[in-house]
């Protein structure tokens, strides 16, 4: 595979959840009680700005499974929060032809996919803290016990899928999308060769935000190749956030900023 990656250095019954609520919901659900004015009038936002927005939101993510490793519920629950608020507000920017109600919601279950995904990876380590420090049901998307057999068979990879179909429902993105992201993330986990998987996924998703752009073949090979650069460029985060996100925030960047002119043309 030729990427920009690759040269760079570097089942069952589930209650129902609300957009911005730690509860013990499995399975997403559609509402139209969002926090946001449902309105396609974006606020616009600098490739930079939202760069920073997405990248802190993957942040929040890792540091809500950190911190429900450590038992820490009050900072798992408020990781958990600002994730889900951040990646709603770099899917407003991402969809700016999509209501931003939808956009938002999109962006939430997009984090909450990521929670499970934490939560298939990490079940031993979650269920070892559970039972230590008594952490709460209701900071878990799942049933936080270990499953048997291998990480890849987890029976829970079809909730993250679902998250992801409800992701594609409220953007306009061919549910295509889902079976591949999540395929991604398995590869990805596992540390298997996942650079294809990924870009194919963020093409499926590219075409819907370049919204019927005249984008080249080669233009959404390109902004794909950042996405998979960019993943790899997560892979070596450490614990400091300013370091972290100012590490990869040129990268995302750009990225944005081809995203963004290429809509404009």
């Amino acid at each position: 595979m030729t990427t920009l990656a690759a040269g760079v250095a570097w089942h069952a019954n589930y209650p129902h959840m609300s957009e911005s609520t730690n509860s013990l919901a499995r399975e997403p659900v559609r509402t139209t009680t969002v926090r946001r004015t449902d309105t396609t009038t974006h606020d616009a936002q600098s490739p930079s700005d939202v760069a920073e927005t997405l990248l802190r939101a993957f942040y929040a993510q890792d540091g809500r499974e950190a911190q429900l490793r450590a038992g820490d519920a009050t900072a798992a629950a408020r990781a958990a929060d600002t994730a889900r608020e951040l990646m709603g507000e770099a899917f407003v920017a991402e969809f700016p032809h999509v209501p931003s109600a939808r956009a938002h919601l999109a962006g939430v279950r997009f984090a909450e996919a990521l929670f499970v995904q934490d939560e298939i990876e990490n079940a031993e380590a979650f269920a070892s803290a559970a039972a230590e420090s008594d952490l709460d049901e209701t900071l878990f998307l799942t049933d936080a016990t270990v499953h048997e057999g291998p990480v890849l068979a987890d029976p829970r990879w079809e909730l993250v899928e679902a998250y992801l179909r409800d992701v594609c429902d409220h953007v306009d993105v061919d549910h295509d999308y889902a079976s591949a992201q999540t395929r991604f993330w398995k590869l990805h986990g596992q540390t298997m060769n996942w650079m294809d998987a990924a870009a194919s996924a963020h093409r499926i998703k590219l075409d819907a935000m370049l919204d019927g752009t005249d984008a080249t073949a080669a233009d959404v090979a390109r902004l794909a190749d950042y996405f998979v650069a960019g993943v790899a460029a997560h892979d070596e985060w450490g614990d400091d956030e300013v370091e972290a996100v100012g590490g990869v925030a040129g990268l995302v960047t750009s990225y944005y900023e081809e995203l963004f002119a290429l809509r404009a043309d």
